[in-house]
């Protein structure tokens, strides 16, 4: 059986609820655990008043363990999007 970082390498990732707290939990562990992740696309909405894309740069500027996963593992914030 493949572990998680083996399973998930090269893979895309669709996810919806990005933003909530175990949203921001998954996409923390996921950058974390799994260095070879090709992209995760995020399905945001907008929420009073605030664009979609603004939701998801404030979630990822906010926590530093976003910064810090994305530095120790070569990710940038490139490889995490709104979906279209």
């Amino acid at each position: 059986m493949a572990t998680i970082p083996e399973y998930y390498r090269g893979k895309i990732i669709f996810i919806t609820g990005a933003t909530g707290f175990i949203g921001k939990v998954l996409v923390e562990k996921l950058l974390r655990s799994c260095p070879e992740l090709q992209a995760i696309y995020c399905l945001t909405r907008p929420k009073q008043g605030e664009a979609a894309a603004d939701r998801l740069s404030r979630m990822l500027s906010e926590p530093v363990s976003f910064m810090l996963c994305c530095c120790n593992h070569n990710h940038n914030h490139k490889h995490i999007c709104n979906a279209p």
